[in-house]
């Protein structure tokens, strides 16, 4: 392996030494000690691909403060056109970028420090692109400038009509959990994204949500407005119905007529928790309550609505935003020396940040062409609220309350809940090559955003 320098010190290009002949050929794409010797002691932790088509333009992309990555990238496929942009301020070289083409034939790798922003352009059929960091990835610590940037002026090596158009995306429901994650992810993309909730647009108003997607010219149609006060949904099946349903059937409608894809968000709620395995997304569902009704009556509505969609199931939902399990249990641990919590419903803690990711990313790449139907998504792991509630003590350091297991019979409530509503996430991740976090994992990552 040899080292190449650019025009900004510290950004190398990395060209392997390939050994081949008639039958094939070997290298050594990676070797900790050489890259020692050749650009300094980076310690790698975590591995991505991604894959993506001709014209599409990524980036430009960054992690800010203690969560910042120096990046070791290549092509195992295709041909990109892979960009570094110096964001250091006093450096001598801020604002200047670094350019290099990146082929699964000439097998360079680009090794991109700290303190750059990062993105890239297809300029074959389709690419598939790796990279190496430094540091974990950490949604909350992300930032980005515009690929277009007229101060940067790149080339991206693509014809005026190549680079692929920006699409026009609908998310309803933006001020909720899994909205503000959407909106938060959204200010890197190159697309134009329209966030509404109820004050200005009534999704339960089937004409103002025509209207919505017609002015929008929406291609692509996130919803994620619901009635998630599952107690509250057993004194009102009328409102519960109108928002999971009538509004989940609304969006479908309009999207059908106006050839855009729905992806609409359900729930594990949908089955009973009788079973003893993760639900498969083709299970038999027998809702036991309003919401979890209402919710499948939303996906039914989507389903034969004539318009192409995805809907993803989830399951325990929380985040940094609104009031959530979470929240409540952080709160509660801090102001009670004793806390019963119930230990016999099982289910998947699920960071609405994970979740929000993987739409965002399916949409950024136009992967939900082709890929129609239900799946399910939520964390990895199996959790009660028990342990769900013991962990976020632990974590956050309230060891003064004492938590104790205890039945759900020891709680009466209005809506009936599911024992056991671990969901299968076999398909969603071989469709779309998902790596999903451990729900311990992300409810640090969320923790660790709340309390600094």
């Amino acid at each position: 392996m040899k080292a190449i320098k650019t025009e900004i010190p510290g950004v190398v290009l990395l060209e392997p030494e390939v050994f081949g002949d008639a039958r094939g050929y070997f290298m050594e794409r990676f070797s900790q000690r050489r890259f020692d010797e050749l650009v300094g002691p980076v310690r790698f932790v975590q591995d991505n691909e991604s894959k993506s088509r001709y014209g599409v333009v990524r980036g430009l992309h960054f992690q800010k403060g203690e969560y910042a990555q120096a990046k070791l990238v290549s092509v195992v496929r295709g041909r990109v056109l892979d960009v570094a942009v110096d964001i250091r301020r006093g450096s001598p070289t801020f604002g200047r970028h670094v350019a290099a083409l990146l082929d699964g034939e000439n097998k360079r790798q680009l090794f991109i420090p700290r303190g750059f922003a990062h993105g890239f352009a297809v300029l074959s059929d389709e690419a598939v692109f790796q990279y190496k960091c430094d540091n974990y990835y950490a949604p909350g610590s992300e930032g980005g400038i515009a690929w277009d940037d007229p101060a940067l002026a790149i080339d991206w090596r693509l014809p005026a009509g190549g680079i692929r158009q920006t699409m026009n995306i609908l998310v309803t429901g933006a001020n909720g959990q899994l909205g503000r994650e959407m909106q938060r992810l959204s200010a890197v993309s190159p697309n134009n994204y329209t966030f509404t909730d109820v004050a200005e647009l009534d999704v339960t108003d089937a004409g103002a949500v025509r209207q919505a997607v017609a002015q929008t010219r929406a291609e692509v149609i996130v919803n994620c407005a619901a009635y998630t006060n599952v107690e509250r949904a057993e004194e009102d099946e009328e409102a519960a119905d109108r928002l999971n349903r009538g509004a989940a059937e609304n969006l479908a409608r309009a999207a059908e007529a106006n050839g855009a894809t729905l992806i609409h968000v359900s729930t594990d709620y949908v089955f009973d928790g009788t079973a003893h395995l993760p639900y498969t997304e083709d299970a038999p569902t027998a809702p036991l309550g309003v919401y979890g009704r209402t919710k499948l009556a939303g996906e039914r509505a989507v389903a034969e609505s004539g318009c192409k969609y995805l809907t993803f199931r989830t399951a325990w939902l929380y985040s940094e935003y609104g009031n959530n399990s979470l929240k409540t249990m952080l709160r509660l641990t801090a102001e009670k020396e004793r806390l019963n919590v119930v230990f016999d419903q099982a289910g998947t803690p699920t960071y609405a940040g994970d979740l929000a990711m993987t739409i965002f990313s399916i949409v950024e790449g136009g992967y939900f062409a082709g890929n129609e139907g239900l799946y399910h998504f939520s964390n990895e792991g199996v959790a009660s609220w028990y342990d769900f509630a013991a962990e976020i003590a632990a974590a956050a350091g309230h060891d003064k309350c004492r938590i104790r297991p205890c039945r759900t019979a020891e709680f009466p409530t209005k809506a009936a809940r599911p024992a056991y509503s671990v969901l299968d996430k076999s398909k969603i991740k071989e469709t779309f090559g998902l790596e999903i976090p451990h729900w311990r994992e992300s409810m640090l990552y969320c923790l660790k955003n709340m309390l600094r």
